[in-house]
């Protein structure tokens, strides 16, 4: 299990080029979160014990209905019929797995601290839904995808968590680490006709 990591994520270099965080009037903004961590969940959703001591070491509901959410103190995403992601404070990640190693015991469960190997763009702006759209194949209309939907699947060549948390909109994109840096630099090419700023958390 990881300990709290520090505020480093990778991106350093990213953020400090010259122009690449900083511009007038952008059309998205790109906030990376070094202060999140991450702990992956794995049991029965049908075993209302195993859905209970979640509960109640998370203190808010699982989300049980394929992707959604639940936002309170963490944000908890449905990845699967057995399967959750819990976003939380990177300084608590390491003591909430094992909260929630604690709380199921004796039962068929998987939790796993992934702290380390994670990290999240946080895209506001009146663009960013388009900006997406321009290497995902998820309909991200307002419509279909509304405040607390959430779902896997691919942005440009990266596999992600897409999650929309607010309707300004807000829009939280987990990728693995060893991805970011790829990432951040698609979305500073397919933002650059509009305006995209790029800052940390």
């Amino acid at each position: 299990m990881s300990e709290p990591f520090t505020r480093r994520h990778g991106l350093e270099g990213l953020l400090t080029e010259p122009g690449g965080s900083r511009q007038a009037d952008p059309g998205a903004s790109v906030t990376v979160r070094g202060d999140l961590g991450y702990v992956n969940v794995r049991g029965r959703a049908s075993d209302a014990s195993f859905v209970q001591s979640i509960e109640q070491a998370v203190g808010q509901p699982l989300p049980l209905e394929p992707n959604t959410s639940s936002f309170g103190q963490h944000k908890l995403f449905w990845l699967g019929p057995d399967e959750w992601a819990v976003v939380t404070p990177a300084s608590g990640a390491a003591r909430l797995a094992k909260q929630l190693e604690e709380a199921s015991q004796d039962r068929h469960v998987a939790v796993n601290d992934l702290s380390g190997g994670q990290i999240a763009l946080e895209l506001k702006g009146p663009n960013c839904r388009d900006l997406l759209a321009k290497g995902c194949p998820l309909d991200l209309h307002p419509a279909v995808f509304s405040v607390g939907d959430c779902a896997q699947s691919g942005l440009a060549k990266a596999s992600v968590l897409i999650a929309l948390t607010d309707e300004t909109p807000t829009f939280l994109v987990v990728v693995r680490r060893s991805f970011s840096d790829y990432l951040c630099r698609w979305l500073a090419h397919a933002g650059s006709d509009e305006g995209i700023v790029f800052t940390r958390s």
